[in-house]
């Protein structure tokens, strides 16, 4: 209960020193910045100030209008950490008769804070409240609202205070003799103290308006000084005493534990006390809500200035799950580009930064929804730590910059996803297993023109994926179809169907993706060619092959091909050993049967070279690592042998 308390207690008590930055110097001497025991008997901070409160001086002294935003509670949350704040705040022990019971002595202690809390609230709300509303309505200097705004509803706490809690807290303690509790009491007006939130939720919003006005009317701030320089003030600033209801319902919670602890085992108001307590830790933890809803807006306003303020995206029920540097990885480029992501509960802004950052540092490429969105890894050597967003608008791949960021925005996006599953009721038994579905390397046809597809990289092919007919710089150029995201042939790709990922708009599709979306039946002179003896695809995933990797071909043999080739021994054919010029490419340069051929170490003395040696054939090959190479010749002495696979994961060796 201890650790829980003083967690729930830690964001509303954080709150306690931010006035103290923003005050105006001028208003509050140096001599009058700690209350003194006749002003505050219930709890004085120490002399000499914390760490926490060095955070901001420079802030707190400059001369612009100076703002409570999140950054200052942020900066403040270290403060109860070590205990400081509620040792300085543990109820004192009064003087008095030595017979005196400890528990009645608690309960003095909350009567006379509490007399000394009402007085400030009728400071609050009928001195420094209506002087500022009288002032207002008389000269039209500055708005009622404002006035209002900065007040909240102190008026309806002042009133709960001095016409219920007070007046019950007196008459219990006049009749202590006959009548020793208070747990009953406490547990009929606590629910009422929940009122506090909307104070506490208001406060930055005050603290804002309270500098900017003090600043700006002459007439605002002369009201202020007169209030504060009286005698009823302390000469203390509207600031000090604003902060007094922020502070009042941690006291509450302070006093009544140690009412608790000294109450005897047996004592008849000890069940009462208790679940009085537990109501005051509610109602705290209500302020601590309040608090955290103001921290969650502050740092969405923040967010949507460094976006520009788009009207789309401003709406204050977003919440802002993580957001960072990643960097893209184009389909026809070879480096990936930096870009910026702000992950909120719906949806995915995709960012890059602006050349000329004046007002907004980011302008929104795409806008992703969640609703619908995958992520998966991606096995990728190029580019590692790399994953793929897959979303109804579009689809990224991405790479992190190291595993562990990787690993956390994956699990950011899967947690937004759940999320939105779970509050739309539509959870499916998706074939999404425990690793991001790893091995959906497509969208499923039922998918096609619902959501965008991922592009297939331009190096990962020389040559069409429909027509297998090779590219080139002129005649032959490469495209992608819109629907399936192959790397196609312009042929093979002049046809248009509409998308309904993008509003239904006709984009470039293939042939094949157009007569499954259209319906319409294949013209007979676009019919597919008799498939060829090397027209198989490159089976570029593990789970389609024995083994596969790039190797460097060497020598004379391979011509044109050479000097580096995707090798593919595949799962259906294990015995012959196929040779791609890219990963993605759906026919092969060249096709080797290895029943027989012998494999032996290079001449070359590279421990990464191995050949292959038959009747006068002779093919040679050099792997990255000395690893790879071993995979490598292993596979091809099995498949040499004759050797091909009883069980579906049998004798794999791939990467």
């Amino acid at each position: 209960m201890k650790e829980a308390s003083e967690e729930k207690l830690a964001s509303v008590s954080n709150l306690v020193t931010v006035f103290e930055n923003s005050r105006t110097p001028e208003a509050a001497p140096r001599g009058h910045r700690l209350e003194d025991a006749h002003h505050h008997p219930e709890c004085r901070p120490p002399r000499s100030p914390g760490p926490w409160e060095k955070l901001n001086v420079g802030e707190a002294m400059g001369s612009e209008p100076r703002t409570v935003s999140g950054r200052y509670l942020n900066s403040l949350k270290n403060k109860l950490s070590s205990g400081a704040w509620r040792k300085s705040c543990q109820p004192v022990t009064l003087s008095g008769s030595g017979m005196q019971e400890p528990e009645k002595k608690i309960v003095q202690e909350l009567l006379e804070t509490e007399q000394a809390y009402v007085a400030r609230l009728h400071l609050l709300d009928q001195v420094f409240f209506q002087e500022l509303l009288r002032a207002a309505r008389r000269s039209k200097a500055f708005p009622e609202d404002v006035v209002r705004v900065i007040f909240s509803n102190i008026s309806s706490i002042y009133q709960f205070h001095s016409q219920f809690f007070l007046p019950e807290l007196q008459r219990r303690l006049d009749d202590w003799t006959a009548n020793p509790r208070i747990g009953d009491v406490i547990q009929k007006l606590a629910p009422f103290l929940k009122m506090y939130g909307e104070y506490v939720k208001n406060f930055e919003r005050a603290a804002e308006l309270l500098a900017t006005w003090t600043e700006k009317s002459p007439l605002f701030q002369e009201v202020l000084t007169r209030i504060q320089s009286g005698e009823a003030s302390g000469s203390l600033t509207l600031q000090h005493h604003m902060l007094e209801p922020v502070q009042r319902i941690p006291r509450y919670e302070l006093l009544l534990k140690e009412y608790v602890q000294k109450l005897p085992a047996q004592a008849p108001d000890r069940a009462d006390a208790q679940k009085a307590l537990d109501m005051i830790f509610s109602a705290a933890q209500h302020s601590n809500a309040a608090i955290t809803e103001m921290e969650r807006l502050q740092d969405l306003w923040e967010v949507y200035q460094r976006l520009g303020l788009e009207d789309d995206i401003v709406d204050p029920s977003n919440t802002l799950l993580r957001e960072g540097p990643v960097f893209k990885i184009s389909f026809r480029r070879n480096d990936p580009m930096e870009r910026y992501l702000f992950l909120f509960n719906n949806m995915l802004l995709y960012c890059v930064p602006r050349v000329i950052q004046v007002g907004a540092q980011f302008q929104v490429r795409t806008r992703i929804d969640v609703a619908g969105m995958k992520v998966r890894e991606l096995m990728d050597a190029e580019f590692p730590h790399s994953f793929l967003v897959s979303g109804k608008q579009r689809t990224l791949e991405l790479q992190a910059r190291s595993q562990e960021e990787k690993i956390s925005w994956m699990q950011a996006f899967q947690a937004a996803v759940d999320q939105i599953e779970k509050r739309n009721e539509t959870f499916k038994a998706a074939a999404q297993g425990p690793e991001g579905d790893t091995q959906e390397q497509e969208l499923q046809s039922e998918e096609l023109g619902l959501r965008a597809p991922q592009w297939v990289r331009d190096k990962m092919v020389t040559m069409c994926m429909r027509c297998q007919e090779p590219f080139n710089a002129l005649t032959r150029r490469r495209h992608h179809c819109r629907a399936c995201g192959y790397v196609v042939c312009a042929r093979c790709s002049d046809y248009r169907a509409e998308l309904k990922y993008n509003d239904n708009r006709p984009n470039r599709v293939c042939l094949h993706c157009y007569t499954f979306l259209t319906g319409n039946v294949l013209p007979e002179a676009k019919e597919d060619k008799r498939r060829g003896i090397l027209e198989k695809g490159s089976s570029a995933t593990p789970d389609q092959s024995l083994m596969c990797s790039f190797l460097q071909l060497i020598g004379d043999k391979w011509g044109k091909s050479g000097p580096r080739g995707w090798c593919v021994i595949p799962r259906d054919d294990p015995l012959v050993l196929y040779v791609y010029a890219a990963p993605q490419d759906m026919r092969a340069h060249t096709s080797i049967p290895l029943l027989g051929y012998q494999v032996t170490v290079g001449p070359q003395g590279d421990p990464r070279v191995f050949q292959l040696q038959q009747s006068g054939q002779l093919y040679t090959f050099k792997a990255e690592t000395e690893e790879l190479k071993g995979r490598w010749v292993k596979a091809m002495e099995r498949a040499a042998s004759g050797w091909s696979p009883s069980w579906p994961n049998d004798g794999d060796l791939s990467d």
